[in-house]
Formats: C-alpha cells, structure tokens, sequence
C-alpha cells in the first residue's frame, strides 16, 4: 500500500503502541507489520510513478530461483574499460544498449514478459527498472518498534540467490561489452556500463551490431 506521510503513520502505530519496522532508504520510507503487511512512502520525485515494478520483479526473480537455483553467475567483470592501446584521435563512436539489465533479465528468463513490458511502458519507470533490479538481495536495515517503542536496529541480511542473479544480470551487460572489444580489436577504445566506443567504420559498425542482434538486443548509435 502506498502512503503519503510516513511519519504520521508512524506516530499513530506508536501511539497505538504495535509492533512495527521501519526503513528509510534515499528512494522510500517503508514500515512492516507483524503480518509481513507493508506500507510505502515515495521519497524521489522520479519515483512518482512506476513502485508497482518492485514487486512484480520480486515476485518473478523468486519464481525464477525456485526453479533454477543455484545460478552460476557469468565471471566478473568491470563496468568501465579503457583500451590504452587505442591510437585513433578521431571518427570515434559509440553503440548503447536499449535498456541493457532489464533486457538482459528478460532474456534470461528473470523476469517474465508482461513485467518486461510494463516496465516499458513510460520513460518515467527508467529510474525505477534500475532500482527494482539493483536492490535484489540487499542488505536492509530496520528500526524496529515494540509495542510502540523504539528497541532496535535489525539487518536483513543478504539473500546470496538474489544478489547472485542481479550479479548475473551485471556480468552479462559487461560481457557483451567484452566480446565486442575483441571483435574489434584495435579499434576498440572503451566500453561504459552498457555502450561501447570504438574507431568507427562501417565494418566496426557490423560487427558490433552483429553480437548485438545475435543476441537478440536493442540499440542505438550514440555519437
């Protein structure tokens, strides 16, 4: 459920003297209930739309793991690279995935076709997509209430299964990334997160653009 003002609804539970925790992250407020109920308040203006994704993603990457688990996740790799062999001073240009982790995670079956596709439905969910994924077996922190009164702080710790994953969606990105530096070559000049750049030529064009398509990806030029 989604709530407008936390804190009044803090201070009433309080008041009432229940059992409750509350998390405070940068994004949303969140308190859970003794039932495993939860309520949300959204604290970023980007977030306005778009908290529905949360759990449709959880639910789906759960699904996911019951099934398939342990995940061998693809090896690590950095998010930023630099070829410092590159000697070409122009004509560079780059070619960015299409929403890189959330194509990926539907790719590989993380998340299911109609999660995929609403997250697509407005610009706006962009901030929220990322964060859906990236929060995957993070560890959280609670304060927990007791009968009205602050006790404690709680870790939950994280789940090696979801974090697993989300690291598997990450390593793919770069992975792709990788091989289209070594098709090619010497006229690869860098890759960020999900864009490579490199010398450009209309044979570098196709054969960056062939890994992409083999891979049933979606891009666009970035110059």
């Amino acid at each position: 459920m989604i709530v407008k003002d936390m804190d009044m609804v803090v201070n009433t539970y309080r008041k009432l003297k229940r059992n409750f925790k509350v998390r405070t992250s940068p994004n949303i407020k969140e308190i859970v209930f003794d039932s495993g109920k939860k309520w949300i308040e959204n604290r970023n203006s980007k977030f306005s739309k778009g908290l529905f994704l949360f759990n449709m993603v959880s639910i789906d990457v759960k699904k996911y793991l019951e099934k398939n688990s342990p995940i061998e996740p693809m090896d690590e790799l950095p998010s930023i690279y630099h070829n410092p062999d590159y000697k070409h001073k122009d004509n560079l240009i780059g070619i960015d995935l299409n929403h890189a982790y959330w194509r990926v995670a539907y790719l590989k079956e993380y998340i299911s076709e109609n999660t995929y596709k609403k997250g697509l439905e407005d610009d706006e969910y962009k901030p929220i997509r990322l964060s859906a994924l990236s929060v995957l077996g993070k560890t959280r922190t609670y304060k927990v209430y007791v009968e009205g009164e602050y006790s404690h702080n709680e870790d939950m710790r994280d789940d090696i299964g979801l974090r697993t994953l989300y690291e598997d969606i990450r390593f793919s990105t770069y992975a792709i990334m990788y091989e289209c530096a070594e098709a090619l070559e010497e006229d690869f000049e860098s890759w960020k997160t999900d864009c490579i750049y490199f010398y450009d030529t209309e044979t570098n064009r196709k054969k960056v653009e062939g890994i992409m398509e083999q891979y049933d990806l979606l891009f666009k030029i970035q110059k």
